[in-house]
């Protein structure tokens, strides 16, 4: 009985310890990095911080982390705009040749892979995200 007992309690904390590895894995935010663009450290949704590995992010961006053992490694986490976005006025930077936008440059400098049908080079666009694609048409002059 005793040997049934101290197997099941065994497995219990073999469990807990894996659990409480996977427990670190997840949605963190930045809370400190080094200077040069890189995360070092990241507090869970339980507020917890813990050092990081995070290439390229910074402070306050969200992250997704993964423990791998000896280190936490971390990625910025792609932000999908909701359905009911904001129309921003986006230009026209790459066409497919025959009248269709299918790149463009943002408010902010940001270049993106877009739909615009019956769109030239150069014009000017109201674009709003969609969730799988960013679909553009002519600014209207009303």
């Amino acid at each position: 009985m005793r040997h049934i007992c101290g197997k099941t309690l065994g497995g219990i904390l073999a469990a807990l310890c894996l659990v409480s590895t996977l427990a670190v894995a997840g949605e963190m935010t930045c809370t400190a990095s080094d200077g040069k663009g890189n995360c070092t450290a990241a507090a869970g949704p339980d507020g917890t911080t813990l050092v990081v590995v995070g290439e390229g992010l910074k402070v306050g961006e969200v992250m997704d982390c993964q423990d791998r053992g000896n280190m936490i490694d971390c990625h910025a986490v792609p932000r999908v705009s909701s359905m009911a976005a904001v129309t921003q006025k986006m230009t026209c930077t790459a066409s497919d040749g025959k009248g269709n936008c299918t790149t463009a440059t943002g408010p902010d400098g940001t270049t993106l892979v877009v739909v615009g049908e019956g769109l030239k080079v150069g014009e000017v666009m109201d674009c709003q995200d969609r969730g799988n694609m960013i679909d553009c048409h002519a600014v209207r002059n009303d």
